[in-house]
Parts: C-alpha cells; sequence; structure tokens
C-alpha cells in the first residue's frame, strides 16, 4: 500500500518514531466520522435539511438512492463534503423544493443502515463553506507498538503533513491524476484510455484482466460486451466513442463533478510531491523563508479550522513565524494554476515538477472550464484539535477533529508508519 501513496507523490513521512503498525477499517464502525457544520435552519425556506447517519455507504451513492426513493433529480440534494464507503458517517444534507406530502415520505423512508432525521428549513442550500469540520473516532487494530506520545510530540514541533490522501485520486484505482495531466497536455485519447482502460495492482482480478485486454485493443464494442454495469462511467465514454465520438467529445459527456475533479486530482499530486520535497529538505514544516506564502488558522469555540487567506511572506516574516509557533498560521504550497506565482523555494521545486510532466502553467487555462483552474493555496500541516487516544488491549482508539479538506488516514499514518487507506 505504501507504493500506492508514492504513486500520488506521498513519499515521506516527518516523524522519526517507531510506527504502531497496526490496520483500520475492519469493521465500518472502526472508522467514524461527524460533520460539524454551521446550520443556518430558519421558520421557513425552500431547502430542507436533514442529518443522516449511514453504514457503508458513500455519499454519492446515497444522494442516488436517495433521489430515486423520493423521485426526484440529484441535482436538488446538495452537500457540504464526500464521505467514504467502508465508515460509519453522519454528515448534513439539504433538498431544494419539496412540498409538505414529500417531507413526511421523506421522514419515513426505510434505507438499509441509514437514519434520516428532518432537522427543518433553510433559505439556503448547504456547501463546502458551511463545513468547519469533522469529528473522527477510529480504531486502529493489531498494534505492535505503542508510540503515539512520542509521534505526538514530534508533529506538535515539527508539524502534521497535510498531503492528499489516496480517496483524493480515485477509489480502487488512484490514477484520476494521470487521466488530468494527459487532459492538460491535450492529449485526449490517452487521457480517455487511461480513465477507461489502464490496469490497476488491487483491483478486482477479473475487472483488471478485462482492462488489460481492453487497454491492448482499445476496441470500444469488446469494452461494451463485457464491462459490467457497475463500471457506468466507463460505458458511458465507450458508447459515445461507438457512436462516433471522439475522445475528447466522448469525456465532455461524463458529469461535470467528474470532469472537475481530474485536473484538481494532478494539482493534488503535484502538490504531494512539494510537500513530500520540502520535508526531505527542511525536515520540519515549521521553518518559513521571505519568499514562501503563509495561511491562516482561526479558532471556533476551541476547534482549529483554516481560514481562505494566503499570503507571501516578504516583510511579515517576522510575524508570520511567532503566528506559526503559536499555531495561527502555516506555511502554504500552491496547488498550480494558470495565476500562480512562482517564488522562492516553493515556486522553483513546484516548476521542476512541472517541468518534468511537460506541463506548463498556462496550460491549465483551457479551452474547456471544467478542466481549467487559475490555481490556489493549501496550508501545508495539519491542524488538529481534541486529540486523545486509548488503549485497548492491541488495539488503539484515536478520537480528534481535522478541518474541512484534511484526511484522517493521512493524520494517523504518522503514528501508524503505514498506509491506512
Amino acid at each position: 500500500m505504501q507504493d500506492l501513496e508514492k504513486q500520488v507523490g506521498i513519499e515521506e513521512y516527518i516523524t522519526s518514531t517507531l510506527g504502531t503498525g497496526g490496520s483500520v477499517k475492519e469493521s465500518p464502525e472502526d472508522f467514524v466520522v461527524e460533520e460539524i457544520a454551521k446550520l443556518k435552519l430558519s421558520e421557513e425556506g425552500n431547502f430542507t435539511v436533514i442529518r443522516v447517519r449511514k453504514v457503508n455507504w458513500d455519499t454519492l451513492n446515497f444522494v442516488r438512492v436517495l433521489s430515486k426513493k423520493l423521485k426526484i433529480s440529484q441535482k436538488r440534494i446538495e452537500y457540504a463534503g464526500t464521505k467514504d464507503k467502508k465508515a460509519l458517517s453522519v454528515q448534513y444534507f439539504t433538498i431544494y423544493g419539496l412540498n409538505e406530502e414529500q417531507v413526511e415520505r421523506l421522514k419515513s423512508l426505510r434505507i438499509k443502515d441509514v437514519e434520516i432525521e428532518v432537522l427543518g428549513k433553510s433559505k439556503n442550500r448547504i456547501s463546502l463553506g458551511d463545513l468547519i469540520g469533522n469529528r473522527f473516532k477510529i480504531r486502529v487494530r493489531y498494534c505492535n507498538y505503542f508510540t503515539v506520545d512520542e509521534t505526538l510530540e514530534e508533529l506538535k514541533e515539527k508539524g502534521s503533513p497535510n498531503y492528499f490522501g489516496l480517496q483524493r485520486f480515485g477509489t480502487m484505482r488512484f490514477l484520476t491524476h494521470k487521466v488530468g495531466l494527459e487532459i492538460l497536455k491535450r492529449n485526449y485519447e490517452e487521457a480517455f484510455w487511461t480513465y477507461v482502460a489502464m490496469p490497476f495492482e488491487g483491483e478486482n482480478p477479473e475487472i483488471k484482466k478485462l482492462r488489460e485486454e481492453l487497454w491492448e485493443s482499445r476496441d470500444p464494442v469488446f469494452g461494451l460486451r463485457n464491462y459490467p454495469p457497475y463500471l457506468r462511467y466507463e460505458r458511458i465514454l465507450l458508447q459515445a466513442l461507438r457512436e462516433g465520438k471522439t475522445e475528447e467529445q466522448a469525456l465532455l459527456k461524463l458529469p461535470k463533478n467528474l470532469k472537475l475533479m481530474f485536473v484538481h486530482a494532478y494539482q493534488s499530486y503535484i502538490f504531494n510531491k512539494v510537500l513530500s520535497e520540502r520535508i526531505r529538505e527542511f525536515g520540519s514544516l515549521k521553518t518559513i523563508e521571505r519568499e514562501d506564502y503563509a495561511g491562516f488558522i482561526g479558532d471556533l469555540n476551541g476547534i482549529k479550522v483554516l481560514r481562505d487567506e494566503y499570503y507571501p511572506v516578504d516583510w511579515r516574516i517576522k510575524r508570520i513565524k511567532y503566528l506559526i509557533k503559536v499555531g495561527r498560521a502555516a506555511l502554504a504550497i500552491p496547488l498550480p494554476g494558470y495565476e500562480t506565482e512562482l517564488r522562492g523555494w516553493t515556486g522553483r521545486i513546484l516548476k521542476e515538477f512541472l517541468d518534468e510532466d511537460n506541463v506548463k502553467l498556462e496550460d491549465f487555462k483551457h479551452e474547456y472550464a471544467e478542466f481549467t483552474s487559475r490555481g490556489s493555496y493549501r496550508i501545508a500541516e495539519t491542524p488538529f484539535s481534541e486529540f486523545n487516544y486509548s488503549l485497548e488491549g492491541k488495539n488503539i482508539l484515536f478520537k480528534f477533529i481535522l478541518p474541512k479538506g484534511c484526511y484522517a488516514t493521512v493524520f494517523l499514518r504518522e503514528f501508524t508508519k503505514s498506509c491506512l487507506f
């Protein structure tokens, strides 16, 4: 699994301690995640707000099933963040335009391993901006060593790396960044077949064999005849090709959220590569230079939250060093785009990785909006709150809160020294 991490740019640990070892997600109850959100309830409004407790349901599949049960479009159901399938997750949704009868039907819906609570109405849809963070309770089983305290002290001293986790790059095949790279290079044929057919270690052996055959033959008829129905996006692409569309035209038929994912995944891969290099060269994420960028960390009732504010360090260096020391700021690394400013150590390293892939910043100004990005920033370390743990024989139960966009599996890998996907 650590080889998988390296394929998406996760190459380093920042701590030098011996890992606990162990595994997670033996059962969904071993991985509990609950959203902490700002809900704007009101007496009236066009949006119905619900709280959903679900076991073994990923967010997108739940939305699909819920829309079918209510006989409405999936576009009317919105959420602040996505959650993995193999977990017990609690999250919030808004549903647009339900009448009283539909709300009553919603209250009595029966979906396996799902509990729905109608909280009320709102004048606003829920969005990523409403998500403060996530509260985690994760059990790591079969640990060999108990080095949590030592690792924790080192993380406080050096910073906890804020890598994008494997989930950012796919479900079983972690290669959406490779599709994004080919799209940026306008190699649509290669992007198409990478998504549809590139084999990947760890996938179901029968499906992997089918992909291998299709990767060689590139025959859409073979793919449509043999690919199972659950590979629906691959089948959408193959059907478009069979109907005479080009690979470029076929890719545009994918849902918008999936099209957005490709270039975002490539940006995430480059971020991970730069962060790995920063750890190798500096040994700490608390060290900051004049030409770096910094991001700022807020506090909401004792919970650390990310403020979407990033500035060049420059003349502020003394002040920012102090804010880093007290946990109110952190080094920020660019997610490359056509407006990204390449400066200092980070700019030089980022450009080196883009050059290796034969990508330029202007390539992010794409002909299609879904493949375009002006770029942004992400802080290099993960702020965490309310951390504690307890021992259960050879198991360790971790409890903590992370801001939105931070990955619990990435945070815990420093303690276990293993990939926990």
